[in-house]
């Protein structure tokens, strides 16, 4: 083979791979993916928690893992939760002051670290009296730094807690009336100082005030826009819209604070721009982040890729 030649096969080889690349597919979906499975840093295995903050974000994946990263992608550090055989944490949040605060779902208490992933105390116990917890799932940063912890089990219902852990209220029970849940996956307060639940098993979002008095609901089961199916992971950006993550339609949906849907993003496969079992949902500046758990990676595209 001349020399001619193997040079055109090898750029013809290296044009064929660039077609296939990922930021290719990216471009035509909107999408740029993060990761692939794996263990190592920068990989996943089912990633379920994930909450951009502050110009980072954070991905917990089902090998008990918390990676951060920043707005790009790049990996920053990682650190393994102590107890993991249970199963792994499905909801994470951030303070003001940076600091990571985890809901260990199956092991009923909730972690508090800063940053860099130093341990910093954790409180909780299994029990459904008040102040205890079965599976608590998200949690959310109240006005004056309560943590309103999502939960279900035995008993659905929303506890609110200072940063030292002492119990201050709570709401809410298992069922499908107003004010009630059935597996409540997330939580998170808007702009409005309202929080908004996603109510995963009766497939709507719960509004409510930070004192627990129930305001309204929106969504019901289905796979047209404005209605759901097992919403698991919720967020709202700086201007106060919605954007919920349907582990049943296997796509993003975003809202108005009033409930009235702006769009959604996604199908169900594994090519870029399509979601499986996507577990966790979350935004800022301007950029939407999806735990795209089944294809063990993050997919980012901007809050204007809805339709």
């Amino acid at each position: 083979m001349n020399a001619t030649r193997a040079r055109w096969i090898i750029s013809l080889i290296v044009l064929i791979l660039m077609g296939n690349c990922s930021g290719e597919e990216g471009a035509k979906s909107g999408a740029t993916v993060w990761g692939s499975r794996g263990k190592q840093p920068g990989r996943f295995g089912t990633p379920r928690a994930i909450l951009a903050r502050q110009g980072a974000v954070y991905v917990i994946d089902r090998t008990g893992r918390v990676q951060k990263f920043d707005e790009e992608g790049t990996f920053l550090l990682q650190w393994t939760l102590e107890k993991i055989d249970n199963g792994a944490p499905t909801g994470i949040a951030v303070d003001a002051a940076g600091d990571v605060w985890i809901p260990d779902t199956h092991n009923s208490r909730i972690l508090h670290y800063h940053s860099d992933g130093t341990f910093v105390s954790s409180f909780g116990e299994y029990g459904k009296e008040p102040g205890k917890f079965i599976f608590p799932t998200d949690i959310a940063i109240g006005d004056k730094g309560e943590l309103f912890i999502a939960e279900y089990g035995e008993i659905d219902r929303i506890q609110v807690f200072t940063p030292e852990g002492h119990y201050l209220r709570g709401w809410g029970e298992y069922g499908s009336g107003e004010g009630q849940f059935n597996r409540a996956m997330g939580i998170v307060k808007a702009k409005d100082g309202q929080l908004y639940i996603a109510d995963s098993v009766n497939s709507r979002v719960v509004v409510c005030s930070q004192a627990g008095e129930f305001l309204r609901q929106f969504g019901h089961k289905g796979s047209a826009k404005g209605e759901m199916s097992f919403p698991y992971g919720i967020d709202a950006d700086e201007e106060g819209n919605i954007y919920v993550c349907e582990y049943g339609n296997n796509r993003l949906q975003k809202f108005s604070p009033a409930g009235q849907s702006l769009g959604t993003w996604g199908r169900l496969g594994d090519a870029v721009g399509e979601l499986a079992q996507p577990w966790g949902v979350t935004v800022d500046n301007g950029k939407v982040f999806a735990a795209d758990s089944k294809n063990h990676r993050i997919q980012v595209i901007s809050v204007k890729d809805f339709h």
